[in-house]
């Protein structure tokens, strides 16, 4: 007898202690019946938008509009650089870029994945930078990036953070 009622304690103890893991209702867990779906085409075409948009704005020269598609407290994590945050610093990283040279930027996405509000995408880009100063170098870069974006209450996507990385061996 004292072993099933041991048995019986530790049953109940393990249940408890389970069911004691579960998030609180309404602390960052759905509703029942309301499980994030997946992204709808839309919401794919606008985070491709984005990044239209981004590169757009990019071969123009126009830093303001490439802070445009990043959100306000965004973060860039640029290679071999301590992360900047907030969009103003976002448009003076990439104004320092688009004040020294005439950008040609490539980007695709290989894969868009996200549920309900946040989405990531993953991909990789080309750049070739012209000079504007008559001394300096052309650049040629090829990389990979990673996104996770945010939609807007008006639909659109936004970056909340940017990663991306040469693939170019560093210089020795």
């Amino acid at each position: 007898m004292p072993r099933r009622l041991i048995a019986l304690h530790t049953t109940v103890l393990a249940m408890l202690l389970a069911g004691g893991c579960r998030p609180a209702p309404g602390a960052g867990a759905p509703a029942a019946g309301a499980a994030a779906q997946p992204l709808a085409a839309a919401d794919l075409a606008a985070i491709r938008a984005n990044d239209s948009a981004f590169v757009s704005a990019a071969n123009a020269g126009d830093a303001a509009g490439v802070a445009a598609t990043y959100l306000p407290d965004a973060r860039l994590m640029p290679p071999n650089a301590p992360a900047v945050q907030g969009r103003e610093a976002i448009q003076q990283f990439w104004g320092g870029l688009t004040d020294a040279y005439q950008l040609k930027f490539d980007v695709i996405a290989d894969e868009v994945e996200g549920r309900g509000d946040l989405a990531y995408a993953r991909g990789h880009y080309t750049l070739d930078a012209a000079p504007k100063a008559k001394d300096g170098a052309p650049l040629h870069e090829e990389g990979k990036y990673l996104e996770v974006l945010r939609r807007q209450a008006d639909g659109s996507w936004r970056y909340a953070v940017d990663m991306y990385s040469s693939d170019q061996p560093t210089p020795k």
